[in-house]
């Protein structure tokens, strides 16, 4: 049954999308590096067809190629399109001043962190021999992250308003 289900979706899904919408949409969740035809038959296409989108979303910087050791290309998601589609999205779900108050709560989350295991993050801690429970260690790696993901939502909010008021004169 359940096979029958996932075959369905599939089906519509390649009905309902584009060649290069599915290879981009394939891409979207891929950090590790892979192949061609990793990615051609994940997205259901030819590898001719998924080696132009990917060429294509290489030269946009959506998504990073690099040779493997066996000689063939292996692409991936590009860390900086992660970052400023997270960026993209925390600006469409919140308003500037809320977004200043939610880093003001996480600089301050951080220090708490810091404070309680004399340490400035968790690596260090952990190359200390700082004994962290799970929970706490992720939920202090989390808050980096979210801080860093915010505070470039931030950045570009300004960059944004810059360049729209420079745009205006």
């Amino acid at each position: 049954m359940t096979a029958g289900v996932n075959e369905a979706a599939t089906d519509e899904w390649v009905a309902e999308t584009t060649t290069f919408q599915r290879v981009r949409s394939v891409m979207r969740t891929t950090y590790d590096g892979q192949t061609t035809s990793e990615i051609a038959a994940r997205a259901h296409v030819s590898e001719t067809t998924a080696r132009k989108h990917l060429e294509d979303l290489a030269e946009s910087g959506y998504v990073d190629s690099s040779p493997s050791s066996e000689g063939a290309t292996r692409y991936a998601r590009s860390t900086e399109s992660l970052i400023l589609e997270e960026a993209h999205d925390i600006l469409e779900r919140v308003e500037t001043g809320e977004l200043v108050q939610q880093i003001t709560d996480m600089e301050a989350e951080l220090e708490s962190y810091r404070d309680e295991f004399d340490a400035e993050n968790p690596e260090q801690a952990a190359i200390a021999g700082t004994v962290i429970d799970q929970q706490t260690l992720t939920a202090w790696q989390t808050t980096r992250r979210n801080l860093s993901f915010a505070r470039t939502a931030l950045a570009l909010s300004e960059s944004k308003e810059t360049v729209q008021a420079t745009n205006a004169v």
